[in-house]
């Protein structure tokens, strides 16, 4: 059986010339499956092309060097000795010696390359979208953005002229990303880092949510946790990934707070007939909630409807719900939760108190 090549070694034989069309489909499938590998071929492209300026410097000896080891099986030289090699094979095992270099070489400049870039990394523009707003954005690489309620997104305006387009959120978004193979585009939360060329997806990072989600729609995204030492998730269409945070246990001694991470399927919610997908339905203003513990369910009312809600019950707190909300008033959707299960509210200004 064949062994598995890896990206680096057909990336690395399409630089040099020596790619077959079977060679460069595999390359395109398995860049496909892993985004991050853009880097990888961009830094070899870097590596190829200071190769070449490098040669324009060298002298008649090391050329006659190169013009031995190509002909060396055609041809005798003075200096005898010298075993014949097939053509093919040194190439091949020249490839391979490369890339092992290469891989050790592209991870330190890949490493080095990051830490710098996430130092100079500039966010001077910056749009909010307040309580009970919901904001369309479109940056100047193409990228729309849809920010929901209580919702920051930081960028560059000029991140077309970097390697790199970064933005920062807070809150809620649904990305369209602008494809750009050379320029990856890359969101920063609190909690998550998302890397990606060119996808549609969703992500909800607010600071007061136990839960960190992301959705991916079409495409595909590369994601790593801040302050893990993981390699990165991959996502699918049509999959979330999740990060809860847990609380600490009152006298235990770890120094990282405990998580867990899932990955689940995106399954649509049936209502009324239709099917609406729950984690980007707010895009088109429509709240969707599925077997939702009220506790939960809460934090987006809050955002929804800019109030303040504070449950008196415990019980009431335990409640599940499933629904959609479209026209709703606050208090009119207070009022349709009641109807399936039972519990009194009051609504002074912008504060509610549900007992």
């Amino acid at each position: 059986m064949t062994p598995k090549r890896t990206v680096i070694e057909l990336l690395a034989l399409k630089l040099s010339g020596e790619a077959t069309p079977a060679d460069l489909s595999e390359l395109e499938a398995l860049m496909a499956e892993s985004p991050e590998s853009v880097y990888h071929e961009e830094l070899l492209k870097q590596l190829f092309a200071g190769k070449e300026e490098e040669e324009e410097d060298l002298d008649n000896e090391y050329y006659y060097n190169l013009h031995r080891l190509k002909y060396q099986d055609k041809l005798v030289f003075a200096e005898q000795n010298v075993t014949a090699f097939n053509h093919f094979k040194v190439s091949k095992y020249l490839v391979a010696a490369c890339s092992l270099i290469l891989i050790t070489i592209i991870t330190g400049l890949f490493v080095y390359k990051s830490k710098n870039q996430a130092s100079t990394t500039v966010y001077n523009t910056e749009v909010i979208s307040g309580q009970a707003t919901r904001k369309r954005v479109v940056l100047p690489d193409g990228t729309q953005v849809w920010l929901n309620s209580d919702s920051k997104l930081a960028y560059d305006k000029d991140m077309t002229k970097r390697i790199t387009r970064n933005v920062h959120l807070t809150g809620e978004a649904f990305f369209d990303v602008t494809h750009n193979k050379s320029h990856p585009f890359i969101i920063t939360t609190d909690k998550i880092t998302v890397r990606v060329l060119g996808t549609a997806f969703n992500i909800r990072a607010y600071a007061k949510d136990k839960k960190t989600e992301t959705t991916l729609i079409r495409g595909s995204i590369a994601l790593t946790v801040n302050d893990r030492k993981t390699e990165p998730v991959i996502l699918k269409p049509h999959e979330k990934f999740a990060l809860i945070n847990h609380k600490q246990k009152a006298g235990t001694l770890q120094t990282v707070a405990p998580v867990t991470m899932m990955i689940e399927q995106v399954l649509p919610v049936k209502l009324a007939g239709k099917e609406y997908t729950e984690e980007v339905s707010w895009v088109d203003n429509q709240l969707v909630f599925n077997n939702e513990v009220f506790e939960e369910l809460i934090p987006k009312l809050e955002r929804w409807y800019n109030v303040k809600i504070n449950i008196q019950n415990d019980k009431v707190g335990a409640y599940h719900f499933t629904g959609l909300f479209i026209h709703e008033d606050l208090k009119g959707a207070l009022t349709a939760l009641k109807s399936v299960k039972p519990f009194n509210f009051k609504i002074k200004e912008h504060d509610v108190t549900i007992y």
